[in-house]
Parts: structure tokens; sequence; C-alpha cells
């Protein structure tokens, strides 16, 4: 909850910062504290990561102010508390977040897609491939793949402008609870790289996550293949402190 709690103050502050002016002070730290109905733990956690991100900076003896922000181009997807996906994040920070649908298709499980899912290799899948764009510009290939006889309809669903993750709480009232994400490098092939718009064997982040529903039952399975002139993944390991 902690956690939760301290995400719902970030994206509000940074919507109101968004409509102050270069230079404007926030109030002070119990008066945002009263505001939001948090501690001060909760509070300086969210007003952090704004500064990290330079929407914010603190000067001390005088507060903490509007500032420009330094991520101009690079789009950061946190791992916190919560389990969102990449078009959630971005959209609150106020980011246009499109995909186009490159592969929308069921198949066959098979053994690693069979692991990962907790089903056996001849279990149907859909498999969910997309090119993701931030404010127009390219940002990430994305691959998702879901159960194919418990989600059908996510063969022709339209993606272009929600998530998977939105949808299948939306359509199926899904529960994720739990992202377990590993990160390494990968170098690009032919066809991604002609997708992504870079030369072939360009260095890549790949992000593998397995998201889960109560019960650490597996409900979606994918990686993302991102740019890294134009992406940062943050994670955030934080202790129950409220």
């Amino acid at each position: 909850m902690a956690g939760h709690k301290y995400a719902q103050v970030r994206d509000h502050l940074l919507r109101r910062v968004r409509d102050l002016s270069v230079g404007d002070r926030l109030p002070a730290e119990g008066v945002l504290c009263d505001e939001y109905d948090v501690s001060r733990i909760t509070l300086r956690r969210a007003v952090d990561e704004l500064v990290q991100d330079g929407y914010l900076v603190r000067e001390h003896g005088r507060g903490t102010f509007v500032s420009h922000p330094r991520y101009n181009l690079k789009h950061r997807e946190r791992f916190v508390n919560e389990v969102t996906g990449f078009h959630t994040q971005l959209t609150r920070q106020g980011h246009t977040v499109s995909s186009r649908v490159t592969v929308q298709r069921r198949e066959r499980a098979g053994a690693r897609l069979g692991a990962a899912l907790g089903v056996s290799p001849a279990t149907p899948v859909v498999r969910l491939e997309r090119l993701r764009s931030v404010n127009g510009v390219v940002h990430h290939l994305a691959e998702s793949y879901v159960e194919g006889d418990r989600f059908p309809d996510v063969l022709t669903a339209d993606f272009t402008d929600t998530s998977l993750y939105a949808y299948l709480r939306a359509r199926h009232d899904v529960l994720l609870v739990r992202n377990e994400i590993v990160v390494a490098l990968h170098r690009c092939d032919a066809r991604e790289a002609g997708l992504l718009g870079v030369a072939e064997e360009t260095p890549l982040l790949l992000a593998t996550s397995c998201v889960f529903e109560p019960g650490r039952k597996p409900v979606i399975f994918g990686t993302s293949k991102l740019l890294p002139d134009t992406a940062e993944l943050s994670f955030d390991i934080v202790a129950d402190a409220e």
C-alpha cells in the first residue's frame, strides 16, 4: 500500500508541476503532507523522484522549485510497488504513447513459453508484438504472450492506443500483483533493426518479464527490446515503511 500511495502522490505532483512555471515554489512539506494525507516519508519519496528526473530542484533553506526536466528524450519505465505497464506510466506523465501491432496471432506455446506460463507446450497462446512510440518517436519493440483459450479476444482486440495490462484488467477482471523482470543486453537482428530504424547488431536493452496474478499464476510473459538512446529502466526496492 505504501508504494501505491507514494506513486499516486508522485503522479499527481507531476501533473501539478506541469501546470506551473519554471521557478515556481511548491508548498511547504507539511502543507503537502496534510493535503495528500500522507507521511513525510511517503511525500519525500514522491518528491525525490521528481527531483531526480529534473522536474523539481531543492534549494537549501529556501524550498523546492519547479525546474527544467533533464530527460527530454529518454523515457523511463519504473518498477516499484505496483504493477503497471509502460503505456500507463508514460501516459500518466503526460506523454502520448501509441503502438503499431506487427504480430497478432495464435500459435503453439512450445517448451520455453509453456514453462514460463505454467502450461503444456501444446497449449495455444496469443503472440502480440507491438512497435511502441512516445510522442511520435519509436521507443521499443514489445512482445507479449497470453494463454489463447483463456484470452481468445486478445487475438482481435485493437492495441493501438491501449495496453495489454489495462485490457486484461478491464475485459477479464485480471488482478496483476507481481512482475518478475530480468534485464540483459541484446543485439538486434535484421528484422528488429528494420522495425526500430537502427543498424543490424545494434545493442538494445532487453527486459524479460513474467506478470502474475494472486497465487503466483503466470498471466503474461513478454520481452521489451529498448533503444538505449531513448529508454531507461528504473528499479525502486523499498521496505514497507507505512
